[in-house]
């Protein structure tokens, strides 16, 4: 598997929750009541971030409903019958994929009582490129993580072998070797989600899970006024119940990893993707 190089910067991105351009104020007078996303994968720690977002009134919390991929299997089919070529689709099939997917975000929120609509994703990239398309006012928070703590987290939780279909393409790739398989994983989930938000970049907010770990109640406010929730400063309470997740405080580098069963070629693109981050780099085998 290749990923295409991202450009370097000549400065890694600030610590923090976000590394993108953001005006809070133009967010919080478009976005109103529209949908937020969280694009996460296996591993992301995204699960620190339910917390903070369940602590706003209103605000319902949903994971893996499918709602994304089905819009974009529905204006796939409006697509085909409508016999377009290249990547545009015609308002009648928008509105159909508006219509199908707000029954269902109504019937959501009914459900809970509550006025606005947040879905935990994994969805590829190309659905959440739909969702965008049919709500132009969606937000979407973009979780990353460090390389080596994504490894170390589902190694760690997976003591009899790595298992299921999200893992089975890079186990192919890498036999016998699930370290490189889990670094491969984690260089073309992090590659995908660094290409959306450079083309929605005034639609999305990047959160490091280690900048939650750090300090939670301080990226509260910078969500909060990206997402229009209101008032950013009041403290929530927090569990950790995401079987991925590092207890608070080991989301540091990690050690004792074999690093010597990762290829130079990916160890290479691992670390490439980390500068873009604004993470240190992974440490060659012996260094």
């Amino acid at each position: 598997m290749a990923v295409a190089p991202l450009a370097r910067r000549d400065h890694p991105a600030s610590p923090g929750v976000s590394s993108l351009p953001h005006r809070p104020t133009e967010a919080a007078r478009n976005s109103g009541n529209a949908p937020v996303i969280v694009m996460t994968y296996t591993g992301s720690g995204a699960d620190q971030l339910r917390p903070v977002l369940s602590a706003f009134p209103g605000l319902v919390c949903t994971q893996q409903t499918g709602i994304l991929p089905l819009c974009h299997h529905a204006v796939a089919v409006w697509h085909a019958v409508d016999g377009r070529t290249g990547d545009g689709f015609s308002s009648l099939a928008a509105a159909s994929g508006r219509a199908l997917s707000g029954q269902l975000i109504t019937a959501i929120l009914a459900r809970e009582g509550g006025s606005r609509w947040c879905e935990f994703t994994s969805a590829p990239p190309a659905a959440a490129k739909t969702f965008a398309r049919l709500y132009p006012q969606a937000r979407f928070l973009i979780t990353h993580r460090r390389a080596d703590t994504v490894v170390r987290a589902i190694t760690g939780a997976s003591p009899w072998g790595l298992e299921g279909p999200e893992f089975a393409p890079f186990l192919s790739a890498h036999p016998a070797n699930p370290v490189a398989a889990l670094s491969d994983y984690w260089a073309r989930h992090t590659a995908q989600l660094l290409e959306f938000e450079q083309a929605h970049s005034g639609a999305c907010l990047r959160v490091r899970a280690e900048d939650l770990t750090a300090d939670a109640v301080q990226a509260r406010p910078d969500i909060s006024d990206f997402l229009a929730l209101g008032d950013g400063r009041m403290s929530p309470s927090f569990s950790q119940d995401d079987r991925w997740s590092r207890p608070a405080g080991e989301d540091a580098p990690v050690s004792g990893l074999p690093l010597d069963r990762i290829p130079a070629s990916l160890l290479a693109q691992v670390n490439e993707l980390h500068h873009s981050l604004g993470y240190p780099p992974v440490p060659a085998a012996g260094a």
